[in-house]
């Protein structure tokens, strides 16, 4: 199967099952990662030297965090790639993963076409208080769990009422727009509905010269984001083991060393 070319459908079915049950190929890898991995250009790079060096081929799914922990739990996939730790943790506690290896970090951005205040929870805050349009891609990834942390302590620190539906936790209001789609998507419709969006460093790069919105960092503890590699229980451990021993090595310099326009993407652990 091509996962690639798999993943439009993908989005419109439900994953349970969705895949045909995997044998114990020893040659190929497959993976479901997020989406930010594939928006900001890195994975390809990363997938496309990885396969000259070795006699293994990576078929990879792009979706949200929790549609890739779904995949894992079903045994559609044999590894994953992340940026949810608190689901990953609950999900390697529960047997369905073997080890969790961080690999990469970097952090949430905000892109908006206004200027927005200098302090996140003050720019939040003014979003929610102008009813400013703010795309979430309520998808239930790592990018839209940590906006659903946002809107959760500026609930405590500013008292700002918050809803919970199939979206998730968030702010009422037709200024709040929920796509249930990946990074890239939800960026370009911020650009096309001059929108605010929540989105990660490296995505937020990727897309900088296609869009007309500023990126707005702040120093934040909550935007903190890590990516790790989670290989799953009872699948092939072979590729797994190559594999990420390839980005623990020479994987690694190739993410420390991937800039878009000057800027790194990614900062790997030491």
């Amino acid at each position: 199967m091509d996962f690639k070319v798999f993943f439009a459908t993908l989005l419109l079915l439900p994953l349970s099952g969705c895949f045909a049950p995997l044998d114990d190929d020893t040659t190929t890898l497959r993976l479901a990662t997020t989406t930010s991995m594939r928006d900001s250009g890195l994975l390809d790079i990363l997938v496309a030297d990885f396969e000259q060096q070795h006699d293994l081929r990576v078929e990879y799914v792009a979706v949200g965090t929790g549609a890739a922990l779904e995949l894992g739990e079903n045994k559609d996939v044999d590894a994953l790639i992340v940026h949810a730790p608190e689901q990953e943790t609950t999900f390697i506690e529960q047997g369905f993963g073997t080890e969790r290896t961080l690999l990469a970090w970097n952090s949430f951005v905000l892109l908006s076409p206004m200027t927005l205040p200098g302090q996140l929870e003050d720019a939040f805050f003014e979003i929610q208080n102008e009813s400013h349009c703010f795309i979430s891609r309520g998808d239930f990834s790592g990018t839209h769990q940590k906006e659903q942390d946002i809107w959760r302590q500026l609930n405590q620190s500013h008292d700002v009422p918050l809803t919970s539906d199939s979206n998730g936790v968030h702010p009422s209001g037709d200024w709040y727009r929920s796509i249930g789609q990946g990074m890239g998507a939800a960026i370009n419709m911020a650009h096309e509905k001059n929108c605010i969006t929540l989105s990660d460093r490296g995505t937020a790069l990727h897309y900088e010269d296609k869009v007309t919105l500023d990126r707005f960092e702040y120093d934040d503890e909550i935007l903190y984001n890590p990516y790790s590699f989670i290989s799953i229980t009872d699948r092939p451990a072979g590729p797994n083991t190559i594999f990420l021993d390839y980005l623990t090595k020479q994987g690694k310099d190739i993410i420390a060393n991937y800039t878009i326009g000057g800027e790194p993407a990614f900062f790997v652990p030491s």
